[in-house]
């Protein structure tokens, strides 16, 4: 059974990326950038990379992906927009962002970063969590699918690469009467 207008087999489909808890430190207003090491930030410095994706596997160009997370001692920004910042992808659905290896803060047991990736729908809260955090398992929250497989940079430091899937809103899917008679 055809699940989309492309008629691509739901068995076909790619999975949604999972939804996870949007924590207590997000803020609205996060400058735009594709780097979230700045003066004074200390840390081993990642990069970051991936794209954003239909379930049908159709990359999303201007896509917006934000990211917050902790420093090296675990500490969240609560007043400016350190380490906090949001990032567009290009026409081909692809992102950057730079930024330094969280430290774990209590009670959580995972290194992370936070995430909102939005295309044409509603945005999409998740979590990443890192491949060489032993202590990700223990993290009541984590979850295998949401591990970005890190490695050592070519340059020093780390990298990583994560593609999110998200569902897409179409006209079709939004369409009422009065949708309809308000059109131009």
């Amino acid at each position: 059974m055809a699940t989309t207008t492309d008629t691509v087999p739901e068995a076909a489909l790619l999975p949604l990326t999972p939804a996870q808890i949007e924590g207590p430190f997000f803020r609205i207003g996060a400058p735009r950038r594709e780097s979230l090491i700045e003066p004074g930030v200390t840390g081993e410095p990642m990069l970051l990379t991936g794209r954003v994706l239909t379930p049908e596997g159709r990359t999303i160009p201007e896509a917006l992906l934000q990211f917050w997370m902790s420093d090296d001692q675990g500490n969240h920004d609560g007043r400016d927009y350190r380490l906090q910042g949001y990032t567009v992808t290009d026409e081909a659905g692809r992102y950057r962002m730079e930024m330094i290896v969280p430290a774990c803060y209590e009670p959580r047991q995972a290194q992370h970063i936070h995430v909102k990736v939005q295309g044409v729908g509603r945005p999409l809260t998740t979590q990443l969590y890192f491949s060489n955090d032993a202590n990700r398992v223990k993290d009541r929250h984590y979850l295998p699918v949401l591990d970005v497989e890190v490695s050592d940079a070519p340059a020093g430091g780390k990298q990583g690469t994560f593609d999110f899937v998200v569902g897409q809103y179409t006209e079709k899917d939004n369409v009422t009467p009065e949708t309809l008679t308000a059109r131009v």
